[in-house]
């Protein structure tokens, strides 16, 4: 015959839903960085990808109108935010030092992507930073 007054019925539905509240509390804490932050880092990638490419294709489209003599000025559009975030493009030296990059970032989600402008650097000095929240974005090029 078995002994049933070692644990009440209700203190062991008390125990099963602490330790059922502690495993569902854990794995809340953990499926933010699974099903928020992973996606929006990719996201981000993504565009920010396609975004250093437009702003390299537009500095080498000035680069090819730009006159021996004389200024060339053009405002050009960027989204404001990227996976609700705001990030900031530049332009830095490459590793080999021959070339520049446009670098977007977002220090919100540390994604980083560089994209290089192939030989535009060796005739025309190329440098600047924007904010994605900045209103007007401009390329200028005065000779």
């Amino acid at each position: 015959m078995l002994n049933n007054e070692g644990v009440s019925t209700t203190l062991e539905n008390i125990i099963a839903f602490m330790i059922a509240f502690v495993l569902f509390g854990i794995l809340m804490l953990m499926s933010a960085n699974i099903f928020i932050d992973a996606p929006g880092r990719a996201v981000s990638s993504v565009q920010f990808t396609d975004i250093g490419n437009d702003i390299t294709a537009k500095l080498v489209d000035t680069y090819l109108i730009a006159p021996d003599n004389g200024t060339v000025s053009t405002t050009f559009y960027i989204p404001m935010t990227v996976a609700g975030k705001d990030y900031i493009s530049n332009i830095r030296d490459t590793s080999n030092g021959q070339d520049k990059e446009v670098v977007v970032y977002s220090p919100y989600n540390s994604v980083s992507i560089a994209v290089t402008i192939n030989g535009v650097n060796s005739t025309i000095p190329v440098n600047g930073t924007t904010s994605s929240l900045t209103p007007t974005h401009r390329i200028y090029y005065m000779k």
